[in-house]
């Protein structure tokens, strides 16, 4: 997929180097990161989870509760309370780490999906590039999902999806914001309830989103490389169609010091 990348914007006379700048408007300089606390905060209230910073004097009013990094990792890192004996013996546990951590409230939607875009342009009628994956695990309750979970597994429900029910689903994540490249994680009770607007978003990432509807174990591998392919030439173009009058930051630099130093802290300890 990288290769494929970097190909394209060869063709196209882009610096594939310029990726990290597509999502830079939402990136915190002071942090260095994409914070979690800072996306929450813009999206719409009624689609938004509470969140807090985690300190040794915070306590939640509900269970469960979900403690994560400020910055994500492949969900690595991320622990479900169910009820406070869980939350103190997690929080002890990661307030040693001296790393940034929130506290979400769980949604209450019973299903979990991902929605996957990318936009060629700030003036694109629709999305070049779009996807929505449910991610299922049938071992958990309350699941930490995530590629590293043996027991979760993705199914790409686009091609499900009618004309009306995805214009419903695009004009509420447009809602959310438009981004270059995104891929969002929420919480419905069904597919229908995204495009009626009743669902919870449980956090967006806005670094390096994989499409994750290509690990739908149904695909082979021909099948794969045909999405692949379908879905780097506008990301190619989306990096360069991006923003040129804003500044540039230093995003992959500063994430990459960021993971490597509470990595290093992590082993250490």
């Amino acid at each position: 997929m990288v290769v494929t990348y970097i190909l394209s914007c060869i063709i196209i006379k882009t610096k594939p180097c310029k990726y990290f700048q597509l999502n830079s408007p939402w990136f915190n300089l002071d942090k260095g990161v994409f914070s979690k606390l800072d996306l929450n905060s813009m999206f719409p209230e009624q689609w938004r989870l509470d969140i807090d910073i985690l300190d040794d004097g915070f306590y939640p009013t509900q269970y469960p509760v979900w403690l994560k990094p400020e910055w994500g990792e492949n969900a690595d890192g991320v622990y479900c309370a169910r009820n406070e004996a869980e939350y103190r013996q997690l929080k002890a546990k990661i307030l040693k780490s001296d790393r940034p951590y929130l506290v979400q409230r769980s949604a209450t939607g019973k299903r979990e999906f991902e929605i996957f875009s990318v936009w060629e342009s700030p003036d694109s009628a629709q999305p070049a590039t779009f996807s929505i994956t449910e991610a299922k695990n049938q071992d958990d309750c309350h699941p930490v999902n995530g590629i590293y979970n043996r027991h979760t597994s993705y199914h790409d429900l686009t091609g499900q999806l009618d004309p009306d029910l995805q214009s419903g689903i695009l004009e509420n994540i447009e809602g959310i914001g438009r981004f270059p490249i995104s891929r969002l994680c929420l919480r419905a009770q069904a597919i229908e309830s995204i495009a009626k607007g009743d669902f919870q978003i449980i956090e967006i990432n806005l670094f390096t989103p994989m499409p994750i509807h290509l690990l739908d174990s149904r695909y082979t591998n021909r099948e794969r490389w045909s999405m692949i392919r379908k879905l780097i030439m506008p990301l190619a173009m989306a990096t360069r169609n991006r923003n040129l009058t804003l500044a540039e930051k230093p995003v992959y630099t500063l994430m990459t010091l960021n993971q490597l130093r509470y990595r290093l802290k992590s082993s250490a300890s």
